[in-house]
């Protein structure tokens, strides 16, 4: 048998095709003119949340000493790291490095096609730094955990965090110019590359059940051997899924009379987030039964949010990811393996830590991203908006072989 560190390091290495996929999405959801640009950001925020994480994050999210905060000096910098007998720190730190990374891909796709870049650096910064850390301390570690809290592979300290984040950071931003009519009517804005975005979607698809797999092994069921936990949670990754992709079909062809590739997409990826929190601890049929429902429950938080709320997430992260993973957080205890006596016990818990975690990143980030928009500035300038940030931010184009590189704004730019 694989010995454990070994194991993680493996599984977490596969968990990284998560930023591939995430970066393929965002990119096939955003216009021509921004999707260079759009994998730029992901690249960015790979780059940025992990030296976050390296520097003071890991620090943070593996201390012992407090419950609800404190650093670990022997991990500032990867001080500790540096010998033989640190091997199992440093492969957790290497799995906890990708399940940052998994969140932080969460916001830039939200900000798409209207923020600066460097809004996206901030948020990568805050996320692998401090929000991450903190949150997964007490989930998996802390006071949360010690209170009974279920979220073995991050449904609401990675997904749910995200979403927060990322729905925080749209509001702050604002939609994207020609988004909102003055009479509150939504207009569609649709990327450029479905392919894309199915190559995302099957892209973690093949990621989660890795990356959900190694969180079972390193934060899961104790109950059981190494081997039944990573392929009870592998299984149920892949049931939750395929299933809340099926109920997203069915719900498109009600909807609007023919299957809708994004509705579709978006339900499989619900399916993926809201399972995380209780894969190897929940049966099958259960796991089908909360991934199907989150098929449901994450495309009609999509359209809502849009023409309710009037929040324009070209990637729909906050719904797949901030709905769906409340959802997970809540399912984690209505469909726990117990009595009912206990039964609703647990899901008191859920709530308590969803309701501390909403209004702990909704305050860090939102004071975060109200800092920046008085001090730097969050929007991207008008013109450089309608030209195309692929343009304005990198003198490049994506498909410079199909598009015609051609300035049509100079009356914006008072030229």
């Amino acid at each position: 048998m694989i010995v454990p560190g070994i194991m993680l390091v493996v599984l977490a290495a596969g968990g990284l095709l998560m930023r591939a996929g995430l970066a393929a999405y965002a990119s096939g959801l955003a216009r021509s003119k921004n999707a260079a640009g759009e994998l730029m950001r992901s690249v960015c925020d790979l780059c940025v949340a992990t030296v976050a994480f390296w520097a003071v994050g890991a620090a943070i999210l593996l201390q012992r000493a407090n419950g609800t905060f404190g650093i670990k000096p022997t991990l500032l910098l990867g001080w500790g790291l540096s010998d033989a007998s640190s091997a199992g720190t440093a492969a957790a730190c290497f799995f906890f490095a990708v399940m940052v990374l998994i969140a932080s891909g969460i916001v830039s796709g939200a900000l798409a096609e209207r923020s600066r870049f460097s809004a996206v650096c901030a948020a990568s910064a805050l996320m692998g730094g401090l929000l991450i850390p903190v949150i997964g301390h007490w989930a998996w570690f802390g006071w949360l955990q010690n209170l009974g809290f279920i979220d073995v592979g991050g449904a609401a300290v990675l997904h749910m965090t995200g979403g927060v984040c990322a729905a925080v950071g749209v509001v702050f931003v604002g939609p994207r110019a020609g988004k909102y009519n003055r009479d509150g009517s939504a207009n569609g804005i649709p990327g450029h590359s479905v392919p894309l975005v199915v190559l995302g979607v099957t892209l973690m698809v093949a990621a989660w059940v890795p990356y959900v797999a190694g969180a079972s092994l390193r934060n899961g069921a104790g109950r059981l051997d190494e081997d039944a936990v990573v392929a009870m949670a592998a299984f149920n990754v892949l049931v939750a899924g395929a299933s809340g992709g099926a109920a997203a079909l069915v719900l498109g062809r009600l909807r609007y009379g023919k299957p809708d590739v994004f509705l579709t997409s978006s339900g499989a990826l619900g399916g993926l987030v809201a399972i995380s929190a209780s894969a190897p601890v929940v049966g099958s049929l259960a796991a089908a039964v909360i991934g199907a429902l989150a098929g449901v429950i994450v495309p009609t938080a999509t359209v809502w949010l849009d023409l309710r709320w009037h929040l324009d997430d070209p990637s729909g992260g906050v719904a797949i990811h901030g709905v769906g993973g409340l959802w997970g957080t809540l399912a984690a205890g209505v469909f726990a393996p117990v009595g009912w006596a206990e039964r609703f016990g647990r899901i008191a818990h859920q709530i308590t830590g969803i309701l501390v975690i909403l209004v702990t990143v909704a305050v860090v980030s939102g004071l975060v991203f109200a800092g920046m928009k008085a001090v730097v500035g969050l929007r991207s300038k008008e013109a450089d908006e309608y030209d195309g940030l692929d343009l304005a931010e990198h003198d490049i184009n994506a498909y410079p072989d199909f598009q015609q590189t051609m300035i049509k704004s100079y009356h914006l730019r008072e030229a």
